[in-house]
């Protein structure tokens, strides 16, 4: 079944996104101050999709117009690509994703048992880094919405997001992205067979070298061989938790670019730095009972296009903006 989306975030059926299933029961975690705390207080969980807390990166929100929103945020980890110049772009893509969940869960009163459909999300850092501190660093994000879905008269999400990162009011990252909501029932009719699936119930093939990735462990590879070195074969490792932190019916969009950013430096070699822009379009969901296919283009310039395809037919494309060395 043909979809232009990503990333819904569906929870396992036994696994609530919200004990109350009201996103209106926990809005007020979020209405405080943007200005970061001596110890910030994360929202709940829920209001991101994930299931484990630690991974939450939105501390709260003000709004100072009907449509532009300031988000307290930590962005986590440390500095990459060669003398930590800059953080990673897909750090900022799964940060500004959270912060527009979360907005419209709370803000917006979309019902936590509806289904965000991310068609597009483009992420571009620019300016100085921040000054990294204890693993987490404080970021305020502007928010600005447009082309509200209104549903009965009353506002359902944001279609187009646009996002404008600030540390210490210096501009760190721009992103911009477009979304939907739909019911469960839709929901139910678009994914059929593949609503509910047996969670770690596939064959995961064999790791590539993690250095060749450039990772550290063998249970952080996303990729396998294929035999061809512009061809890498998806490997949905279930207990890996940096690209699924709870079950869910379909690969998410963000385990996608993690696995589109190790095919990149399989390609380009360890020198290749840490992407500053990606660029993403998602026309398929991809399934865990197929194999997914990721072909490999470089430019000689650093630039690396992924593309993904499942039952041969194209599923995904993102471009990955980093840099070779010259001379």
């Amino acid at each position: 079944m043909s979809a232009t989306v990503y990333q819904s975030c569906t929870l396992a059926p036994e696994t609530p996104k919200s004990e109350s299933g009201r996103p209106q029961v926990m809005a007020a975690c979020l209405r405080k101050s943007a200005v970061p705390e001596e110890v910030p207080r994360l929202v709940p969980k829920e209001l991101v999709h994930l299931k484990d807390q630690s991974g939450v990166l939105v501390t709260g929100w003000t709004r100072p117009s009907p449509e532009v929103f300031l988000v307290g945020a930590e962005w986590p980890g440390e500095p990459e690509g060669p003398g930590g110049a800059r953080p990673a772009a897909g750090t900022a893509a799964g940060l500004v994703r959270q912060c527009g969940l979360a907005v419209s869960h709370a803000a917006f009163g979309v019902p936590l048992e509806y289904q965000s459909l991310l068609k597009r999300l483009n992420c571009t850092l620019t300016g100085p880094a921040p000054e990294w501190r204890d693993g987490r660093t404080p970021v305020t994000v502007e928010l600005n919405c447009s082309q509200m879905i209104r549903r009965g008269g009353r506002v359902i999400g944001a279609e187009i997001m646009e996002f404008t990162v600030r540390h210490e009011g210096r501009v760190v990252c721009r992103a911009d992205s477009r979304s939907q909501w739909i019911s469960p029932q839709v929901y139910r009719r678009l994914r059929g067979d593949h609503l509910t699936v047996p969670w770690g119930g596939w064959d995961v093939p064999e790791p590539v070298a993690p250095e060749l990735v450039g990772c550290s462990s063998a249970e952080e590879v996303a990729l396998s061989a294929t035999g061809r070195p512009d061809r890498w074969l998806l490997r949905n490792d279930p207990a890996n938790t940096e690209m699924f932190d709870h079950p869910v019916d379909h690969v998410p969009g963000l385990a996608l670019l993690t696995a589109a950013h190790q095919a990149a430096r399989a390609a380009c070699g360890p020198l290749w730095t840490a992407p500053t822009a990606v660029s993403t379009s998602f026309g398929r969901y991809v399934e865990f009972d197929a194999p997914c296919l990721l072909d490999v283009r470089t430019s000689g310039n650093g630039v690396v296009e992924v593309a993904g395809s499942q039952y041969g037919l194209p599923a995904f494309r993102i471009v990955l903006s980093g840099r070779l060395p010259t001379g």
